[in-house]
């Protein structure tokens, strides 16, 4: 009876230790939150690295409070492109440390425009072109909602490119505009001659948008040397491998840079 006590009392002590050290290792955890013009997405991440992804059709405040309390969160940061929520701000501030591009952040960049000019999404991909190449010219293009263009130059100076519309929102537009042409899931082309409506639209919106692409590609290396490409965002994977010496990345990209906004800005603070 003793030695089987003694089991239990060295398990229960074994679990509690198991317990705290997994609370201790949850105690950095950076919250992440993306709220764009289609969806709001919000990460995890630890010592650099995703733990946890979730996905919301629209902002859920009580979700958002479950997320901080579950997992422990410390950190969080947000990038938001949509209307101002005061209340999700009021929440990280009053339960993790707060960062957010609004207020008085340090960034290694070096930019022309205030931090209110440019959206919270365009200096989260710079920051995150940045960790990721430092040393580098780099062209961040993200294939969201819209498509936009940005410039991290080798000397760490941020110059905002081009806004152009989206896959969705082209296919939306000519929908809108045009009775029979009805709304399409799009898919790569297989040629460049068409054999129906649907791929008539492919070869007008995909490689249309590829063409633009490929286009500004060409122009931006003709002025910045040994440039890198980058091109994340949602609508990414429809061009994946279609464009030579371009790096396609996770359609989060945002989330690094925002998970570097709050580390850079513990370290020097």
């Amino acid at each position: 009876m003793k030695i089987a006590r003694a089991n239990i009392k060295v398990l229960t002590i074994k679990l509690k230790f198991e317990k705290n050290l997994f609370i201790f290792t949850r105690q950095m955890m950076n919250l992440l939150i993306d709220i764009g013009n289609t969806f709001v997405k919000v990460a995890l991440y630890e010592k650099r690295k995703v733990v946890k992804e979730f996905k919301f059709d629209d902002l859920k405040i009580d979700k958002i409070v479950n997320i901080i309390e579950k997992y422990k969160v410390v950190n969080s940061a947000l990038s938001n492109v949509s209307n101002p929520n005061h209340e999700l701000e009021i929440i990280l501030k009053n339960q993790t440390s707060f960062f957010s591009f609004k207020n008085d952040m340090k960034i290694p960049i070096n930019s022309p425009y205030s931090l209110n000019e440019v959206g919270d999404d365009r200096l989260a991909l710079i920051l995150a072109a940045h960790d990721e190449f430092p040393n580098d010219n780099v062209l961040v293009i993200d294939m969201g909602t819209c498509i936009t263009y940005d410039l991290k130059s080798s000397n760490n100076e941020y110059k905002a490119g081009g806004i152009s519309p989206g896959l969705k929102m082209r296919i939306k537009s000519i929908s809108d505009g045009a009775f029979k042409l009805n709304e399409i899931n799009p898919e790569y082309p297989k040629s460049y001659i068409a054999s129906d409506t649907k791929s008539s639209l492919e070869i007008g919106v995909v490689l249309g948008i590829q063409h633009e692409i490929e286009g500004f590609i060409s122009a931006y290396r003709s002025v910045f040397s040994d440039l890198k490409v980058v091109i994340t965002g949602g609508d990414s994977k429809i061009l994946s491998g279609k464009i030579k010496n371009t790096i396609f990345t996770n359609s989060n990209y945002i989330f690094k840079g925002l998970d570097f906004l709050i580390e850079y800005n513990k370290q020097n603070a």
